[in-house]
């Protein structure tokens, strides 16, 4: 079925009462709206938290033993400062840092009688789950929840950005929404040949933003609320403030010579009291933000013109012309008919069997295609038992031919990819993977030009996914991005919008990496084409046909590693959710060759991939230690939904109701 490529026009109708959704009933509890409040408010006592680990085998790598008087030297500090930690956690919300022992034994199991969000911010979720109690959807608690993820973590995502949403409805019904942002309609495949950062910093980094079109194409389509009403709560958010949590002040205070030299553009993130850049705990507004997200909402004056009439000034009013003139301003080449052209395409997923249970996800330019393919792969590899080396080893196998594989997506809109088609639907056969076992040994890693990748692999940067699930059925996993931290340091003050840098993410000819690999020809500039991604947005169905794991995740080339890894544990391995999220992580990219294991991951493991031939490279949890972030909704049989955000790696936490 061709992908179906939507325009908005003032007069876009929507169904006011899907089939899915139950009539709207009043709530009376209130949206919390600050990041620090930590505690666990809920009003519905049906709604439980585990903070129990279970693995049996340690997750933090044992110390040596101190002297007697260094240990109790040892002892006060740690009471000192576990009292700070304390206060800061019940101030702040989370405490976030970069660990570099190993997992720490924290975090929150969701296990709730209807419904639950799991996202990177805890007031992102409740803010979901607050949508959900009101009579609103999965596809209003993903918008509601995305929204608000842009206010706070303004870094990784918002409405200057875009990304991919798979949507499976209580019917059985599934679409892909592929709002990826495109390269503007001057740009061309040469553009970055003499200067390649300036596909990562200034406004010719800038592609034209997707997100706001995307929201309103599936709120259109399956949305329940009212569209200003998802919108209040990050418009209140935005103008009322925030108190900042530590890891959006490690990312802001990493690039603080930057932001002093252009302040004038991101007042925002300064205190006005003392002139320095706002800190942990310290109260962040975004007024510019509240107006602009109001005009979406199509409050005020805009009420008048339609449902999407702010969406609208958007895509063809004096939103774009403030975009189009700040990227410009910088050196971009956008213009306005750029995203009046602009469209969201909804089209079929694309999905496999793992083990009887149906695998859902989207389409090329996004990378679910070669996650089928490793899960292929594994169906009928000997991975099944967490206690043998060898498990291990065939996962790193599967990661390097997934990564292989994704050398040859992109855009199926380019001529040349589609070319290519039936090369990526034989990836995603079954025949295939029989193929590639063939090619895998048990004893033996290979150096990468046995995995055959066609090109140089693309590596994206950072971005947010949420996941939700409501009480009926309907299952929401939704990626969004800017790309780079703070996309291409380009901020509107007047909109408050963070732009993009997503040109960074095509492939810049005439330069082969040390590998002697060529740049992908599917990936390379054309006017209007989506560039490749990693994101992995990802609904797994159950036997039965209910839904269960609704997972994906943040981290560039880490995303897909990350939610493989996560599907064979809860699946094959028997983890819980807390432990699946928890638990260390193993990655590689084919190129280069290492395996990056994250600390805390048991020695044994480490050794058998060594007597494989494999080279370890360790690193630290989190995702500014380049690792991925992994959020996740599972339906049970109980009939209950349980939700783990990932704590450990980004600071994020679930909600349920």
């Amino acid at each position: 079925m061709p992908p179906n490529k939507v325009r908005f026009s003032p007069t876009v109708s929507r169904s006011h009462t899907p089939p899915h959704s139950p009539s709207p009933t009043p709530s009376s509890s209130s949206i919390l709206y600050n990041t620090d409040d930590d505690q666990d408010s809920d009003d519905d006592d049906s709604v439980r938290r585990n903070l129990l680990p279970t693995i049996a085998r340690p997750l933090v790598r044992r110390r040596r033993r101190l002297g007697k008087r260094n240990a109790w030297m040892k002892f006060g500090m740690t009471v000192l400062l576990a009292a700070a930690l304390l206060g800061l956690g019940v101030l702040f919300g989370v405490i976030f840092w970069e660990n570099e022992e190993g997992i720490v034994d924290d975090g929150i199991l969701v296990d709730a009688p209807r419904g639950a969000v799991s996202s990177d911010v805890l007031t992102c979720s409740r803010i979901g789950v607050e949508l959900l109690k009101k009579g609103g959807n999965a596809i209003d608690a993903a918008i509601g929840t995305a929204a608000c993820i842009g206010v706070v973590n303004s870094f990784a995502s918002g409405i200057g950005g875009g990304g991919f949403m798979v949507v499976r409805e209580g019917d059985g019904r599934s679409k892909a929404y592929n709002f990826r942002e495109t390269a503007p309609g001057s740009a061309s495949r040469d553009m970055y040949s003499g200067d390649p950062l300036k596909a990562r910093v200034g406004g010719l980094a800038v592609a034209i933003p997707g997100e706001v079109h995307g929201y309103a194409t599936a709120h259109a389509r399956s949305g329940r609320l009212p569209w200003q009403e998802i919108w209040q709560p990050s418009i209140d958010l935005a103008r009322r403030g925030f108190h900042i949590p530590p890891m959006l002040a490690g990312i802001m205070a990493k690039e603080a010579p930057f932001f002093r030299q252009h302040r004038e553009e991101w007042e925002f993130l300064f205190s006005q009291e003392t002139g320095e850049l706002l800190q942990v705990g310290e109260l962040m507004k975004r007024e510019a933000y509240a107006r602009t997200l109001e005009v979406i909402a199509g409050k005020g004056e805009y009420a008048r013109g339609g449902v999407y009439s702010g969406v609208k000034q958007f895509y063809n009013g004096s939103i774009a012309e403030r975009i189009v003139e700040a990227a410009n301003k910088h050196g971009g080449i956008l213009t306005t008919e750029d995203f009046s052209r602009y469209f969201t395409i909804v089209e079929d997923t694309v999905r496999t069997h793992f083990h009887g249970r149906e695998v859902i996800t989207c389409p090329p330019p996004c990378s679910g295609a070669v996650l089928i393919e490793g899960l292929n792969i594994a169906e009928k590899l000997d991975i099944s038992d967490p206690d043998k080396s060898l498990s291990y080893h065939y996962l790193v196998e599967i990661m390097k031919w997934i990564s292989a594989g994704r050398t040859e997506l992109g855009d199926p809109a380019d001529p040349v990819v589609a070319s290519n088609s039936k090369r990526i639907h034989q990836l995603q056969s079954k025949s295939y993977a029989e193929a590639v076992r063939a090619n895998i040994s048990a004893d033996t890693t290979y150096s990468w030009e046995h995995y055959n990748p066609a090109y140089e692999p693309v590596d994206p940067k950072g971005t947010s996914h949420l996941s939700v699930l409501d009480n009926y059925g309907n299952a929401v996993a939704l990626t969004t991005t800017v790309n780079l931290y703070w996309g291409a340091k380009v901020h509107d003050p007047q909109t408050g919008i963070v732009l993009n840098s997503e040109m960074d993410d095509f492939s810049i000819p005439g330069r082969s990496n040390a590998y002697r690999l060529e740049p992908s020809i599917y990936n390379y500039i054309i006017p209007y084409k989506r560039p490749l991604s990693s994101t992995t947005p990802t609904i797994i169905v159950e036997e039965d046909g209910a839904p269960g794991l609704v997972i994906g995740g943040s981290g560039g080339s880490r995303i897909v590693t990350g939610v493989f890894q996560a599907i064979v544990k809860n699946y094959l391995w028997g983890y819980n959710l807390l432990d699946t999220i928890k638990s260390p992580r193993l990655h590689h990219q084919l190129i280069p060759e290492v395996v990056s294991a994250e600390r805390g991951t048991e020695k044994w493991i480490l050794e058998g991939l060594e007597e494989r031939g494999h080279v370890i490279g360790l690193r630290g949890i989190g995702e500014a230690s380049g690792g991925s972030v992994i959020q996740v909704v599972k339906g049970m049989d109980s009939g209950r939904v349980e939700a783990v955000a990932d704590w450990w790696r980004k600071g994020g936490r679930a909600a349920g109701y």
